[in-house]
């Protein structure tokens, strides 16, 4: 009994050897944040989803990329490499202005708008998890095939990034 009260013992002290301290954590956040400071913007993750999101990565896949006439189109969003900015305030701000344009399957620019949207947030953090939620309402539009083109800035530097989702609009 006593050999395995040794060996649990060795097990513990080997295990808190290797255990990383909060100091530890925090190096590597920073040079998460720096990796991040140096990555172009990017969107790791864009789907169509069923509804909102319940948050970072929490959503439901739409079946597919085929909607129903008057359904709303929604997709979600994860963009990388954003920057932060301090707002005097002892927050930090990040975000995006988002520009989309709507073609037809064969290219022809059907609906675009700059500044579609504005969407930001403060936190005390440089937050590395956030996400977008982008919604179109295609119910005037006919049964067919479409490519949406989103376009980011960044609202924290002159960053920009553009990503495609074609889906298609059957009739209900």
């Amino acid at each position: 009994m006593r050999l395995i009260f040794l060996a649990f013992g060795l097990l513990l002290s080997i295990s808190a050897a290797k255990s990383q301290s909060l100091e530890e954590v925090g190096r590597r956040q920073a040079a998460v944040i720096e990796a991040w400071e140096k990555t172009p913007l990017t969107v790791r993750q864009a789907a169509f989803i069923k509804g909102e999101p319940r948050g970072y990565g929490l959503y439901d896949e739409h079946a597919s990329s085929e909607f129903k006439k008057g359904e709303r189109v929604i997709a979600y969003a994860e963009p990388v490499g954003y920057g932060w900015k301090e707002n005097g305030k002892g927050l930090f701000e990040f975000g995006f202005v988002v520009d989309f344009q709507i073609k037809s399957r064969d290219g022809e620019v059907l609906a675009e708008e700059e500044n579609f949207m504005r969407i930001a947030t403060e936190s005390h953090r440089r937050n590395v998890e956030f996400f977008i939620v982008l919604k179109l309402n295609m119910g005037r539009a006919p049964p067919g095939e479409y490519v949406v083109t989103y376009k980011l800035h960044d609202i924290a530097s002159d960053k920009t990034a553009s990503f495609e989702m074609p889906f298609k609009l059957v009739a209900s």
